[in-house]
């Protein structure tokens, strides 16, 4: 059985020596678990744009990638892979369970524009120019005159959100 397994994974075989077979195998065991520790890393790993989610899904496709073309170690890659989920569920955790650590790994929402005030230093600590942030406001909330704001406020995540005066 374990020589069936290694001849159609190419458990020993290198990006060089790899047949075509081998690497289809290899990559239908790659997206099945792929999409297990999709599941497993939460709902929001890839639909969101912060600095942590970021990270995992470059370094996914990085260790996953390499596991197809035979540049590294089938299991070895594998392995990588699903502590690298573990250590992100991990984070995750402890992310919401220390709000000082939040902070830390995420960052903060910072306020663009009070009162229809904008706040420059904030503008430019984000390089964001006025326009730019103008033209997410009114793709964002449809409204044209920072005056019809409350606040617009830059998120962790790099999003534009506006909260309209009532």
């Amino acid at each position: 059985m374990e020589m069936f397994f290694s001849e159609l994974f190419g458990l020993e075989a290198t990006a060089k020596t790899m047949t075509p077979g081998q690497m289809c195998a290899r990559t239908l065991v790659v997206f099945v678990l792929a999409l297990v520790l999709l599941r497993l890393s939460g709902r929001r790993t890839f639909a969101s744009n912060n600095s942590l989610d970021m990270i995992v899904k470059f370094m996914m496709g990085a260790i996953l990638s390499r596991t197809i073309t035979g540049d590294a170690s089938f299991p070895g890659t594998l392995a990588a892979a699903i502590t690298l989920v573990a250590v992100h569920r991990a984070l995750a955790y402890a992310v919401f369970a220390f709000p000082w650590l939040h902070r830390l790994v995420k960052g903060e929402a910072s306020v663009l524009v009070e009162g229809g005030q904008i706040n420059q230093k904030e503008l430019r600590s984000a390089n964001i120019s006025e326009d730019d942030m103008r033209a997410d406001v009114r793709s964002t909330a449809n409204v044209d005159d920072l005056a019809e704001t409350k606040t617009v406020r830059l998120e962790h995540d790099g999003s534009i959100s506006v909260i309209k005066k009532k």
